[in-house]
């Protein structure tokens, strides 16, 4: 993760409702529309009341916090600033609520976070709850990807560069997925992967999954015929990445086969 701190002092004559109200209002969705690069976006008005100035003045009025998921994102926010078009809107808009020449923007490097043994802040809760159920939303969109034979959408939930281990011994990379996926799914009918009792562990930029797997298959050209049933457990771990989470390692492990195997064309063993 990488954080950038902008310091910004409001256009003279401007109300502390003022700022607030057209940052909030206008500034910040006007900047979110742009750039999707940011990942988190904060925004700290400072107050009059508990400043602490030991002989320099406080000269700004709000200390914005943007995150990005690494350098290149961050680069590629910067690139996208500087498109004409771009410049030219966040530059207009800017001269309606700041003091454009008196901006200071910086890259930090964030150390410390939650004390053990006290209350875990509200916007560190709030971002662990929403890494939480983005990951939670990406199980839900790998088992829709499966069910829709939409193999062009693996990227929507997996590294490029992933490892796996289906049962079958490890394997590397996009296509090598692609095909553990069409081998199977390919050569039966319907589908339906059903994702349950999962667990989420976020460590900063990374994190761990588990959840439990069950997933029909039907044999081809023949509704309400025989099926073949697995039910197992995937365990992922996933990184933060500029696109969002993804998954660089899964291991999928096989409790119980019931049924047909030969809808998936393989034989049991080759499941196992």
């Amino acid at each position: 993760m990488l954080k950038c701190i902008a310091l910004l002092k409001r256009k003279p004559g401007l109300s502390d409702e003022a700022l607030v109200a057209y940052y909030e209002g206008r500034h910040a969705p006007l900047i979110v529309g742009l750039c999707p690069q940011i990942l988190a976006y904060r925004r700290n008005f400072v107050q009059a009341e508990g400043r602490f100035e030991f002989g320099a003045a406080i000269d700004f009025d709000v200390v914005t916090e943007l995150y990005f998921a690494d350098r290149t994102a961050y680069d590629a926010f910067v690139a996208r600033n500087a498109e004409p078009e771009v410049a030219r809107l966040i530059a207009e808009d800017e001269e309606n609520v700041f003091d454009r020449a008196a901006t200071r923007m910086m890259v930090v490097e964030e150390h410390g976070g939650a004390i053990p043994g006290r209350p875990v802040p509200a916007a560190d809760g709030l971002r662990a709850l929403q890494d939480e159920r983005a990951i939670q939303r990406g199980l839900a969109r790998f088992a829709r990807v499966l069910d829709g034979k939409d193999w062009g959408s693996l990227g929507d939930v997996f590294a490029a560069d992933l490892d796996f281990d289906y049962g079958q011994g490890e394997r590397q990379g996009m296509a090598a997925l692609e095909d553990q996926m069409r081998r199977y799914l390919d050569a039966c009918g319907g589908t339906q992967h059903l994702l349950g009792s999962i667990l989420v562990d976020v460590d900063g930029d990374s994190a761990v999954s588990r959840a439990y797997v069950q997933a029909r298959h039907q044999r081809r050209g023949e509704g309400g015929g025989a099926i073949f049933d697995s039910n197992g457990e995937y365990v992922d771990r996933w990184a933060r990445r500029a696109d969002g989470w993804r998954i660089v390692r899964r291991d999928a492990t096989w409790a119980t086969h019931s049924g047909d195997p030969a809808i998936l064309a393989a034989g049991a063993d080759e499941l196992g």
